[in-house]
């Protein structure tokens, strides 16, 4: 065999290959060739071969319309949750293999992170960080997907699952929060299963069902670790999976232009379209009922149509080599985050010991506000039961089919004002709020809990 060979694949015809020695051999080895079907050849047909016949790289369009690659389009925000939920998966797992759920070791096993587990400490940081970013991100991704009208047809149901993910996270946030079974975590998980007591008609029984006793304790830890480690993270994959393959399904959410392979669809010139109804509508009695295809279109119509320009992208390099800065970018400032500031360990779980202030998480904090205006049925339940169905219906009453902001502004305009609320309410939570909910001013002294 020579050192040129004409290529095996047969992806480009003509095409040989120069390549020699032992990474050559090895690349054209039976076992090489058994796991990578196709040659990495930079052209055009080997690029898109190449997504067909690669796992990973089939969970991407082959390819994009080249407005996607702008970082203003998405800020890549629901690619970050995805990598933050990653992070929390490998991550959790060496942490579960040195804690155990129960009331009388959980302590133990955190303050043994510090000192008697290899860089345990650092990865709970990292743990908890990523988890705090996520529940942030994936509110912001909902957030950036209204202003930009994406949640319109037809990504209404995708829109849905959104909403979904959103609530799945604060659970999955919310279960771990418990889990440490310090003061800290203790009293902001009884603070939030009490809101579940004012549920009518079912709050007592969900209550029972969640706590597990008469107050959280040795049941209600082993039932939010499960639900955190393994239902929760069950149910986010697969409604993350059936979000991503409603994008690609549905199509990015582009301003589709008039040529391209993203362009909008030909409409029949009003003339013609009109011309050819009559026509229609008369041939079944001319023909008998037998119908031509042929026999009533309108023989000045348009056979003729210019070659559209190609405004696509291949997937591969383009839209993925961004993916990977922005995982590596994500990463590191997650890491940073776990080397400047530690997760917090409060003093062991007690009961009969109140914390001043007994705060909420902070994503919760907004929620703990409200209670402390309004009746705890309202604010506790109505309120935000209310605001998850809206969210849920929105693409369904707003009939509005244009995106662009200029013709939405009511809708904008309500949703900012709901949205500055929500902010204001959980910065005075988390900042302002003291011992025995007085208003504190932040600079004075302060009681962020995080």
């Amino acid at each position: 065999m020579t050192d040129v060979d004409v290529d095996r694949d047969g992806l480009e015809p003509g095409r040989t290959s120069v390549d020699h020695g032992i990474t050559a051999r090895i690349k054209r080895s039976d076992a090489f060739r058994s796991i990578f079907r196709h040659a990495q050849l930079d052209t055009p047909r080997g690029r898109a071969l190449q997504s067909f016949s690669n796992f990973f790289l089939h969970l991407y369009p082959v390819k994009i319309p080249k407005r996607v690659l702008r970082n203003r389009y998405s800020y890549r925000l629901g690619f970050i949750a995805a990598v933050l939920f990653g992070i929390l998966l490998v991550t959790g797992i060496y942490l579960m293999f040195v804690y155990t759920p129960s009331v009388g070791s959980a302590y133990g096993d955190m303050q043994r992170l510090k000192t008697g587990v290899g860089f345990g400490q650092l990865i709970r940081n990292i743990h908890r960080w990523a988890a705090h970013l996520m529940v942030l991100v994936v509110f912001l991704h909902l957030v950036r997907v209204f202003y930009a009208g994406a949640y319109k047809a037809p990504r209404e149901f995708n829109w849905v699952i959104g909403v979904m993910l959103l609530l799945l996270t604060l659970a999955f946030s919310f279960t771990g929060y418990l889990l440490p079974w310090d003061q800290l975590s203790y009293w902001a998980v009884t603070v939030g299963t009490g809101l579940v007591h004012y549920i009518p008609l079912l709050g007592g029984k969900t209550q029972d069902l969640l706590i597990g006793g008469p107050q959280v304790g040795q049941n209600t830890l082993l039932r939010f670790y499960a639900l955190h480690v393994a239902v929760l993270p069950m149910f986010l994959v697969l409604m993350l999976a059936v979000h991503i393959w409603r994008v690609r399904k549905d199509g990015f959410a582009v301003q589709r232009t008039s040529v391209g392979a993203f362009a909008e669809e030909a409409t029949e010139r009003p003339a013609a379209a009109a011309a050819a109804a009559p026509m229609a509508q008369a041939a079944p009695d001319l023909y008998g009922g037998r119908v031509r295809l042929l026999g009533v279109v309108d023989r000045e119509s348009i056979t003729e149509a210019a070659r559209p320009v190609d405004d696509t992208v291949f997937t591969w390099p383009h839209l993925l080599v961004r993916h990977v800065v922005v995982a590596l970018g994500t990463s590191a400032i997650v890491l940073g985050l776990a080397v400047a500031f530690s997760a917090p360990l409060r003093g062991l779980a007690n009961p009969n010991v109140t914390p001043e202030p007994a705060k909420a998480p902070w994503y919760f904090a907004g929620l703990q506000e409200l209670l402390s205006r309004f009746d705890p049925l309202v604010a506790g339940i109505l309120i935000p039961t209310g605001a998850v169905l809206v969210f849920l219906l929105l693409p369904y009453i707003d009939r509005n089919p244009d995106t662009r902001a200029s013709h939405r502004k009511v809708a904008i305009l309500l949703f900012s004002v709901l949205l500055a609320i929500a902010v204001g309410l959980t910065i005075i939570g988390v900042f302002f709020r003291g011992p025995g909910w007085k208003f504190i001013a932040p600079w004075t002294h302060s009681y962020i809990e995080l």
